[in-house]
């Protein structure tokens, strides 16, 4: 298992990432926090141990003209794509949506907007360790899963026997195929 940044590493990029791409707007926008999570990660796919943690936020900036967010996305993405970020999904124009992953650290991030005129920019950690080592009680779980034993070799399928005899070619064309007289 690999170290990871520390909780608090992560929560400082996450906010230092936001601070940086809300800088890029217009100076009259301004943050104002909308959510702050700590999530354990259980994402099957990701085959890592439990005991780590995503560290999340979003906040909706303020100041800026509903009119001008089309503007306001183009400038983000710009930023991010300046700063090492790789665009995973743009919705736009259909939904004011865009999601992105940096490709150094895969720290995630979002620009979303609505038709209330709210404006959101988050940001989110991959899973770190709690103090950026693997907890003991996730390495013990990783040595139990080495010593457990392979699943014995699955035993083969009974040969079936057919349910009738074969039919051979010649009998079957002579074959009386009627019911004996009965009709329906």
């Amino acid at each position: 298992m690999k170290p990871t940044i520390t909780e608090q590493q992560a929560k400082d990029k996450v906010e230092a990432y936001i601070e940086a791409a809300v800088a890029a707007l217009p100076g009259t926008a301004e943050r104002k926090l909308f959510t702050q999570n700590r999530s354990e990660c259980t994402d099957p796919t990701d085959d890592g141990p439990h005991g780590r943690f995503e560290i999340s936020a979003t906040y909706e900036v303020t100041g800026l003209e509903p009119a001008r967010f089309a503007e306001h996305f183009d400038t983000i993405v710009k930023w991010w794509l300046a700063h090492d970020f790789a665009v995973l999904t743009d919705s736009r124009p259909k939904d004011q949506y865009v999601f992105v992953r940096n490709r150094a650290d895969a720290f995630d991030m979002s620009v979303q907007a609505n038709d209330l005129g709210k404006f959101y920019v988050g940001a989110t950690s991959p899973c770190v360790w709690p103090n950026g080592t693997p907890e003991p009680q996730a390495l013990e779980a990783e040595e139990t899963e080495r010593q457990v034993a392979a699943p014995p070799e699955p035993e083969p399928e009974p040969v079936r026997k057919p349910r009738r005899a074969p039919v051979d070619d010649e009998d079957f064309a002579q074959t009386d195929w009627t019911d004996g007289g009965t009709s329906y």
